[in-house]
């Protein structure tokens, strides 16, 4: 501990008044090794080193860490399965989860190493990854919640509370760090050196919101600056993300109040301002601008900061208070952890093995991975199965694959339930279930292993073919990119290599036939669609997946998953990855979208059916800041318990305006569980905000005129039937557009608590 008669040491003072305390006594050189994210020991106060490296996306990261074997904890669903929950309550509860269990892991870490702080056992970490998913041949979608902003404002901050805030209203549980800030969604490939072209309003309305949710919201403590750059018309010859003054200070700091926020580079990528971007002609010079811009700390083993701030302040590039101001706001964060107060202070030193791997945290994975299932078809009431079938053939490179369940940025769980697993545990002792890959892994390059799939599906009772994506195929670093079957090259966003011919071939043997699609971005499956009787969407659901797919598939839950991203039909309805316009034709995401799709957004089914009545709106005409209930009633018509995710849509008015103003906006969902033959009345309260549209230069703007509201299990979009979805519309007063800011009591940001 250090030394308690030092100011910094005493838990009365305020967090910034003890940060200002031990900034002031460090020297210089002192202060620059703080800026490494393995920060270093300052053995003359006290202070232990600490590696700022850790990770938990969807539960606690092992990745780069050193764990005893002993060490098992919770797998959760990938955070694109998190965002098809539609469920902020559940998703906070997982942050929770995954807070316990992180203190847990480092306070068995810190015994381990002798009270040294270890590599993915910090009390902070790189997480959530609130970037949108706007493009389907991203690699690293399956990290997202999706690719609405307000879903991804709604459930990035629920997960960032849910890390952060706990029983003890004096510490932080886990620093929270959402990343990557803040204009990036591929390609991945190219992040190194990429500079993205972003209009201000789509600055504004697409890429920003749920960054300014997360600190002006959630209090996030931190922030990634993203590998690639920005340009914009406030920046117009573009900078990487870690040397944008305007990202950085115009917007993160000034305009989102987060002159806290410790600001931590992504693994690298201060040294990648000089070598990939070659923004500036030195490492010297790329850590002058970083730290200049308020990039805080360097994640980065080539320790560019260390190296090179101490010749920068003598070369006049770096003032030594620019340097100690960075070094507060990360010592500022291990004082609000609890790091230099005595354990017995602080609860959450107290959180040990007992936390990890808890049954109550296994009881919300398998309610986590059971939310996420999309029902995506379900003629004639092909699901659920029956449990004693006399037989039932499992078919595909994903039936019986336990690390394809668990995505990346995994943990490492005590066991692991494949779908295969999930199916012979569900079905009765008389059923038999007979197995085959049908293909050597995902990549499916060749229709070697296809007779057993077709012996095993020919006299099956039923198929369950569980088909998609893997690490092979999507990532960090890699995006989705055409494969080949043979000398046959098969489309970038379809089910890859051969799975495509195994489909075919298995339902044209055997129509009684389900697809189970285990993956992060979304496949493309039109001929799926039309001819396979019922398809669930079960993206990367954990390690307790294959049981949350088998209770699904038998009917032990009733699936009420909506679809957090639009399907389109192939590569040939979308720009280039690189084209950052929304609304470049066809435009991107269900806001923009003017193309064909296989399921929209929000779009997913259920083993009941429900029914909506009674829209009413508050008033049907009001003023620009004033606010406007809106209240329906949700019937369970059918004969099955179920959740039901009820969705409210606006559409502004858009005669006139020379900007982008989007097809319909989602503001508002509520996910509910509904007795069958009971109601719910849902009631929304659409703020300012809400109503809002982003104008040509960034600004939130109501124009006057008529809106129109829609509510229903999904949006109307044409092609799907759309049942059930009711309409109003109200008008807002004026003949002149007014600045969301000028409205005293409207919403901040799209998370943020009414005024």
């Amino acid at each position: 501990m250090p030394q308690s008669s030092y100011k910094f040491c005493d838990p009365k003072l305020t967090p910034e008044e003890r940060a200002t305390d031990l900034v002031s006594r460090l020297k210089l050189d002192e202060q620059i090794q703080q800026t490494w994210t393995i920060a270093p020991a300052i053995s003359r106060l006290g202070i232990n080193a600490y590696n700022w490296r850790s990770n938990c996306v969807h539960g606690w990261s092992a990745s780069g860490g050193h764990w005893s074997s002993d060490m098992k904890w919770t797998v959760f669903p990938a955070p694109i399965g998190l965002g098809a929950t539609f469920d902020v309550d559940l998703v906070r509860a997982v942050g929770e989860a995954a807070a316990d269990e992180g203190r847990a892991l480092h306070n068995l870490m810190l015994a381990k190493n002798n009270g040294t702080s270890t590599e993915a056992a910090a009390l902070n970490c790189f997480s959530p990854n609130v970037n949108l998913f706007r493009d389907p041949r991203w690699g690293r979608g399956e990290e997202t919640f999706g690719e609405d902003p307000y879903v991804l404002s709604q459930i990035g901050v629920a997960y960032t509370r849910g890390l952060q805030e706990g029983s003890d209203p004096h510490y932080v549980k886990i620093v929270a760090c959402p990343k990557h800030y803040a204009v990036h969604s591929g390609r991945d490939n190219d992040r190194a050196h990429f500079t993205a072209n972003a209009t201000m309003h789509d600055l504004y309305d697409t890429y920003l919101p749920a960054f300014k949710s997360q600190i002006m919201g959630g209090k996030a403590g931190q922030v990634m600056p993203a590998y690639s750059g920005t340009r914009c018309k406030m920046i117009p010859n573009g900078a990487p993300d870690c040397a944008n003054d305007f990202l950085l200070k115009t917007v993160l700091r000034e305009e989102f109040g987060g002159y806290n926020v410790s600001v931590c580079s992504d693994n690298g990528g201060v040294s990648m301002v000089h070598n990939t971007h070659h923004f500036v002609d030195s490492n010297e010079l790329a850590a002058a601008v970083s730290i200049n811009a308020t990039t805080d700390l360097d994640l980065g083993h080539d320790a560019i900061y260390s190296k090179n701030l101490g010749k920068a302040v003598e070369d006049h590039l770096v003032s030594p208070q620019t340097i100690a101001d960075s070094v507060w706001r990360n010592f500022y964060w291990r004082i609000r952890l609890g790091d230099f107060d005595p354990p017995n202070m602080v609860s959450y030193q107290s959180l040990g093995a007992d936390r990890l791997n808890t049954k109550e945290n296994q009881d919300l994975n398998l309610k986590s991975a059971r939310e996420s299932i999309v029902l995506l078809k379900n003629t004639n009431s092909a699901l659920p199965l029956k449990t004693d079938l006399k037989s039932i053939a499992v078919i595909g490179p994903n039936a019986n694959s336990s690390q394809v369940l668990l995505s990346n940025y995994e943990g490492i769980p005590d066991t692991i339930t494949t779908v295969l697993q999930g199916i012979e545990a569900a079905v009765s002792s008389s059923t038999k279930v007979t197995y085959s890959a049908g293909c050597e892994d995902t990549r499916c390059t060749n229709k070697d292993m296809f007779n057993d799939a077709t012996a095993a599906a020919k006299n099956a009772d039923v198929v369950i073919m569980v088909m998609g994506l893997s690490g092979h195929l999507e990532g960090e670093g890699h995006d989705r990119d055409p494969t080949s079957c043979g000398n046959e090259d098969r489309e970038s966003i379809g089910l890859p290599g051969c799975q495509y011919d195994l489909t075919q071939l298995i339902w044209g043997i055997n129509s009684k036939t389900v697809l189970v699609l285990i993956n992060g971005g979304p496949l493309s499956i039109s001929w799926e669609k039309d001819h396979i009787p019922a398809i669930i969407e079960a993206f990367y659901p954990g390690a307790v997946g294959g049981r949350a797919v088998a209770d699904v598939l038998f009917g032990d839950y009733n699936p009420g998953g909506r679809m957090p991203v639009t399907t389109v039909t192939g590569v040939k309805d979308l720009p280039i990855v690189q084209d950052y316009n929304m609304s470049t034709p066809p435009g991107r995401t269900y806001k923009y979208y003017t193309g064909n799709t296989v399921f929209p957004f929000g779009y997913g089914l259920s083993y009941t059916t429900f029914q909506y009545s009674d829209l009413k709106l508050s008033q049907s005409s009001i003023q620009a800041c004033a606010k406007l209930s809106v209240s329906f009633m949700v019937k369970n018509t059918g004969q099955m318990n179920g959740d039901e995710v009820a969705q409210l849509y606006v559409t502004a008015p858009r005669e006139g305006i020379k900007y982008p103003v989007p097809i319909r906006t989602l503001s508002g969902f509520n996910r509910s569980h509904i007795a069958a033959g009971q109601s719910l009345m849902i009631m929304f309260t659409l703020d300012p905000y809400d109503m809002s549209v982003v104008n040509g230069d960034g600004s939130r703007v109501i124009n006057p005129g008529d809106y129109q509201v829609l509510v229903g299990g999904q949006q109307p979009v044409n092609g799907m039937t759309t049942e059930g979805v009711l309409s109003s519309k109200f008008s807002v007063a004026g003949s002149t557009p007014v600045m969301v800011s000028d409205c005293p009591h409207a919403k901040k940001c799209m998370a943020c608590q009414p005024q």
